[in-house]
């Protein structure tokens, strides 16, 4: 696979989005903490593991700048890491808004996402072993999205709840953008042109998914009412 010569206001670009979005997933995070411990806890793990896999591309593209040197262990572990992550942070969500039980077993909490996420690794990871092309690549970007649209509704969903119509809208269009970069994200030797835009849209779809995960956290207080006469 080849690659553009990057330069070096494109790479550190690059980190602008990763910013946006662990800002999104920390206050996501909390707002499932402050509702069930457990699966609080599963919900940091999970965005841990999505800020990790964005930090390591960007780094990839950082040092693809400085010393024109691939580190394919960099850009590859991107979807490794984040199946597992969004599947994680979904669940926790799930089970935030769903399960009344706060203070319930943490081993069984993680078992389904934890589950799923090691069968797909170990699917890609044979498929990685047994095909020249890229098909693992997919299978990671489909658990990726679904995970990825699982948590978007249940977002969409907690917005409502809380009749805040700015941030279901921005939690909606970041899932639309998702679509569109995951398949921007399988295509191979992928021009300098592509690459721009595939930053630009992902800082903006992050900037809004980041406003709308701290307006669900920071919400407006009520209005006070007049005292009656």
């Amino acid at each position: 696979m080849t690659h553009p010569n990057f330069p070096l206001v494109m790479a550190l670009q690059n980190y602008m989005p990763v910013v946006l979005s662990a800002l999104g997933l920390i206050w996501i995070a909390q707002m499932i903490r402050a509702t069930h411990a457990a699966a609080g806890r599963l919900a940091f793990a999970g965005a841990a593991l999505i800020i990790l896999a964005g930090t390591l591309k960007a780094t990839w593209k950082l040092v693809m700048s400085i010393a024109r040197v691939d580190m394919p262990l960099l850009s590859q572990s991107l979807f490794p890491l984040i199946a597992p992550g969004f599947s994680f942070v979904a669940w926790a969500l799930f089970v935030s808004k769903w399960v009344r039980s706060p203070n319930s077993n943490g081993a069984v909490l993680w078992l389904p996402p934890v589950l799923v996420s090691a069968a797909a690794l170990l699917f890609a990871l044979a498929l990685a072993v047994t095909r020249p092309d890229r098909t693992w690549v997919f299978v990671l970007i489909g658990v990726a999205t679904a995970a990825n649209v699982a948590l978007a509704v249940l977002l969409i969903h907690s917005a409502l709840q809380r009749r805040n119509g700015l941030a279901a809208g921005l939690f909606a269009l970041n899932l639309i953008i998702t679509f569109a970069l995951s398949g921007i994200a399988g295509m191979p030797n992928k021009s300098l042109e592509v690459h721009w835009v595939e930053q630009i849209i992902s800082t903006i779809s992050n900037a809004g998914f980041a406003w709308a995960a701290w307006m669900l956290v920071h919400p407006k207080p009520a209005a006070l009412q007049p005292s009656p006469t």
